[in-house]
């Protein structure tokens, strides 16, 4: 008798299925833990910019960058707030000073807005 060598079509397509089967439980929960990712890193973000913003308030005496640009100079684009970079948004917003009298804050600009 001759002895056959390799799969048959059913075992190749059982293997596929299972493969399928597993595959789409765990691209979502993937994609989910991706998107957890994002709001963590914006979240420490957010708070950077605002740490950062309190250490300009204390050292020139409890004043705050006057607008976005003097916000952007003086700490997104100082080495001394972040040597290795202002942070991004991971969304790919960006992030946008509003300078209220005692309510300085930073807030996430959407690209539609």
């Amino acid at each position: 008798m001759e002895s056959k060598k390799g799969f048959t079509l059913i075992e190749v397509l059982v293997v596929v299925l299972i493969l399928a089967v597993l595959a789409s439980l765990v691209v979502p929960r993937i994609a989910q833990s991706t998107g957890d990712a994002k709001d963590a890193t914006d979240a420490a973000n957010w708070a950077m910019l605002i740490r950062a913003l309190e250490l300009y308030a204390t050292n020139n005496d409890g004043s705050y960058p006057t607008d976005q640009a003097a916000f952007n100079s003086a700490i997104l684009n100082s080495n001394t707030y972040f040597p290795h970079g202002a942070p991004t948004c991971p969304y790919s917003n960006s992030y946008v000073y509003v300078a209220r009298s005692g309510q300085e804050t930073v807030t996430k600009h959407t690209s539609g807005n």
